[in-house]
C-alpha cells in the first residue's frame, strides 16, 4: 500500500459522521480507489452502527470493507472543527484514519492496517506529530512509515 501526500486531507469541513463519509468516498472516487461512492458512503455508516470506530483523544479510525473498493487505502482527515462521535473518552474527533478495503483484503490485510495504526495512536511521538503538524509532506511520511511497519529515526 502507498499512502503519499494525496492521501492527506487537511481543514476538512464536515459538521458530523455522514457529510464526513460523504467526503471520503467522494475523495476515494476521485482518487480511483472505488468504484460507487453510495455503496461505499453505506460501508462507513453500516460498520459504524456495529461498533464505533472512535478511540480518544480526538481519533477515529472508520473502515469501508466493499467488493466497491479498488484498493487497501488510508485515507487521513484533519476536520476543520471537532464533530460528535463515541469514543472511549467522550472526546469530540478531529483526526480521522479511514481504512479503504477491498472484500478480498477484509481478513488479514484490514486487521493488519489496523494495527499498525491502532500501535502508531499508542506513541506519543506520533500523535503529537499528527495533531500539530500541517506539512502534509512530513505527515504522510510519518503515516506510511508506521503503516509499513517502519520507525522514523
Amino acid at each position: 500500500m502507498n499512502f503519499t501526500e494525496e492521501h492527506v486531507l487537511l481543514n476538512v469541513d464536515a459538521q458530523n459522521q455522514t457529510e464526513l463519509f460523504v467526503i471520503l468516498a467522494d475523495y476515494a472516487k476521485e482518487l480511483g480507489i472505488v468504484e460507487d461512492t453510495e455503496k461505499v458512503r453505506t460501508a462507513f455508516t453500516e460498520r459504524e452502527q456495529q461498533f464505533s470506530t472512535g478511540l480518544q483523544a480526538g481519533f477515529a479510525i472508520p473502515h469501508a470493507k466493499s467488493t466497491y473498493v479498488l484498493a487497501p487505502t488510508v485515507i487521513y482527515v484533519r476536520l476543520k472543527q471537532p464533530i460528535s462521535w463515541e469514543t472511549f473518552d467522550d472526546s469530540l474527533v478531529v483526526n480521522v484514519f479511514a481504512l479503504l478495503v477491498p472484500m478480498e483484503d477484509a481478513g488479514t490485510l484490514h486487521l493488519e492496517m489496523l494495527s499498525r495504526l491502532a500501535t502508531a495512536l499508542m506513541e506519543d511521538s506520533f500523535i503529537e506529530t499528527i495533531q500539530q503538524t500541517d506539512d502534509k509532506t512530513l505527515l504522510a511520511k510519518q503515516i506510511s512509515k508506521e503503516m509499513i511497519g517502519e520507525k522514523i529515526v
